[in-house]
């Protein structure tokens, strides 16, 4: 495949690619330690996540203020919002904590009763406010965050000892620490946030840093953020943070990267914003400018291994190159724009997933390979599981790294595959740039509508199959010479789950002779037993299934069909290998043989190139042989068997 030349510069791909020392299985890292912290954290199922807040109000702006102290678990705040009922009501619901205290909630500067059902509050006004006409209302509470929430309100140290207090609200969490509307359907038009704690702190938060004002040992800092914002995007953190700036250009212009770091990962935050810039640079090119571009964007750090794409600032475990580029992915794809609802949660991290991958192919080239196969099998590791998220009071469903992350971005990557590289850039850039959906939400129809639009393509099978359904299929492919340098193909279909009648897809398949030359042929494959012919230039040694790895698929089996046999292999022979993939560099070569013998044994890569060849002495039946290939690169090849007389008499795939 040909990729498109950038004129990212030259030098920062350079340092980027010299400061990288991450690998594509940093993603499990990156969403083991997410989930874990989430499941240690919340007992989500104990919790019940029984009603939310109904949604009659349009929230136009937000006020928060908060006194916080990163040595002592305890909130206080002050919440002015402005906000335009969405129809006549004498009353708006809230979802607030119940372990937060409501000491008075005031409309007019008159206090408003109001009365809790759990961790909805519902708030009744002396009376019936009419519609579309914008009104305000203001909070006045305090207390502990509970414990059984989302990790949504974290105290602990950094390992010098040194308070740190941090806020994350995704999925449900917003509501432990603040009366807000948690629904995927409306989000604040702008926000004013000042933080108040104790003077030698440092308090990050969404957007542009306004202030920072110290009185009688106590300092607030004000940040003010212009862009619309999801409740669960609004955070802060709070303790002795080192700041420093860097510019990431872009054009003309540059965008602020504004970090808040430990003092003693100052150091490692510096390098990895070479990485970061070179990324930036990227997606600001793929996918349009920076979405924030007029403020900032930037790090805070926290104590998980992972990381939280929290709007202008993402709060980080570390510094590595994807941890920083999943995090950056999300400023466009699910803060510019939000998955709608939690079971689309794929548009937020299946995008993010796959742009780290583009990191991969774009930047750190040598890495691109093996992060698609890794997500491939990690996929492929269950027989099911659907895009759609069918379970969404489960946090566990929702961050399933197999499904919302792995099978999100290889849904993309096959989205690419079938439309191709203009087509499915300009329908990314569509999504992102349609004024019904910027700054707001989408669901999975919205992003199927606009590469329909590009491609001219009808995608309801696609989507059916690869969002709504679950599982995969695999292919038996089995070949031979025709006449000239004829190839006939036949294509069989099995698939792991029955939710899927059947797979239509083109397969890529790379024919490769001895001399090493190849040519890349496309089989559009309907139906089981289909059959295809195609003219080569050459004559065909062996075929490669999917060799650059567009497709979701595995337990995939090519076999040639030998002239005068019809079958597979010579009469009498067959091979198998085990494991397969490999563990740990060896294969067993599985031999069947007719009669005593000489078999040879070559492991080939798909260009046809011998990395590895032995003779070996075979007995009437089953002989087992140990291949070590531990010094090998990852990846597909061909594992071949002759007969003495040097015929191929078996080939199979094996993936190391």
């Amino acid at each position: 495949m040909h990729h498109q030349k950038y004129s990212v510069l030259a030098l920062l791909l350079l340092l980027a690619a010299a400061a990288f020392s991450q690998h594509p299985d940093d993603l499990e890292s990156i969403i083991e330690t997410e989930k874990t912290a989430w499941l240690r954290q919340n007992a989500a199922a104990d919790r019940g996540l029984s009603g939310f807040a109904d949604n009659r109000s349009d929230i136009l702006y937000t006020r928060f203020h908060w006194w916080v102290d990163p040595a002592v678990r305890y909130i206080r705040g002050e919440i002015l919002t402005v906000f335009e009922p969405t129809e006549h009501t004498a009353s708006l619901e809230f979802d607030c904590s119940a372990a937060l205290t409501m000491d008075s909630i005031l409309f007019h500067n008159t206090p408003c009763a109001f009365t809790r059902n759990g961790d909805v509050l519902t708030v009744q006004f002396p009376t019936t406010l009419p519609a579309l006409l914008p009104d305000s209302i203001e909070f006045f509470y305090q207390g502990t965050p509970p414990l059984s929430g989302f990790g949504s309100f974290v105290t602990d140290t950094q390992s010098t000892g040194v308070p740190v207090l941090w806020t994350l609200s995704e999925p449900y969490g917003a509501r432990d620490w603040m009366p807000c509307k948690q629904s995927l359907t409306d989000k604040l038009d702008s926000v004013d946030i000042f933080v108040t704690h104790p003077a030698g702190y440092r308090a990050a938060s969404n957007g542009s840093l306004v202030s920072e004002t110290t009185t009688n040992g106590q300092t607030t800092a004000h940040w003010k953020h212009h862009y619309p914002i999801a409740a669960y995007l609004v955070a802060i953190a709070v303790t002795n943070y080192t700041e420093f700036t860097v510019l990431a250009p872009f054009g003309n212009d540059t965008t602020k990267i504004v970090n808040y770091v430990y003092p003693q990962s100052l150091q490692a935050a510096q390098i990895g914003m070479t990485d970061l810039l070179a990324q930036m640079q990227l997606f600001n090119e793929l996918f349009g400018l920076y979405p924030f571009h007029r403020e900032k964007y930037g790090h805070a750090q926290f104590n998980w291994g992972g990381g939280m794409e929290h709007q202008t600032m993402s709060f980080m475990g570390n510094f590595g190159f994807e941890l920083l580029a999943h995090e950056l992915a999300h400023q466009w794809f699910g803060n510019k724009i939000t998955c709608g609802a939690w079971e689309d949660i794929w548009l937020n991290e299946g995008f993010a997933t796959y742009l780290s991958g583009l990191c991969y192919e774009r930047i750190a080239t040598q890495y691109w390979q093996q992060f698609k196969r890794q997500r491939i099998n990690q996929i492929t590791s269950q027989p099911g599981g659907s895009l759609l998220v069918d379970d969404t009071t489960s946090v566990g469903r929702i961050f399933s790294g197999r499904l919302s992350y792995a099978k999100g971005a290889m849904v993309l990557h096959s989205l690419r595959w079938i439309c191709g590289d203009s087509v499915f850039f300009a329908a990314v850039r569509n999504y992102l740039h349609d004024p019904a959906l910027a700054y707001g939400y989408a669901r999975t129809s919205d992003l199927q509508a606009h590469f329909e639009a590009a491609s001219g393509k009808d995608l309801d099978n696609f989507f059916a199959d690869w969002y709504t359904g679950q599982g995969f299929p695999s292919y038996q492919i089995t070949w031979s010479k025709g006449a000239g340098n004829a190839v006939h193909f036949s294509v069989k279909q099995t698939r792991s789950h029955p939710s899927v009648p059947y797979f239509e897809l083109p397969l890529p398949l790379r024919l490769t002779n001895a001399a090493g030359q190849t040519q890349d042929v496309v089989l559009h494959h309907l139906f089981d037993g289909q059959t295809f012919t195609e003219q080569v230039g050459f004559a065909v040694d062996s075929v490669a299934f999917d060799p650059d790895l567009w497709l979701i698929s595995n337990n995939n089996m090519v076999t040639q069909t030998l002239v005068g046999t019809g079958e597979v292999g010579a009469v009498g022979y067959a091979l198998r290998v085990e494991p397969n993939p490999a563990r740990g560099g060896q294969v067993w070569a599985i031999v069947t043989a007719p009669g005593a013998g000489v078999v040879q044994l070559s492991l080939e890569q798909p260009d046809g190139r011998t990395v590895l060849s032995r003779s070996e002495n075979a007995v009437a039946g089953e002989n087992r042989y140990a291949l070590d290939a531990a010094g090998l690169p990852s990846g597909m090849y061909w594992l071949r068997v002759k007969n003495g007389a040097g015929e191929t008499v078996d080939v199979r795939q094996v993936y190391l």
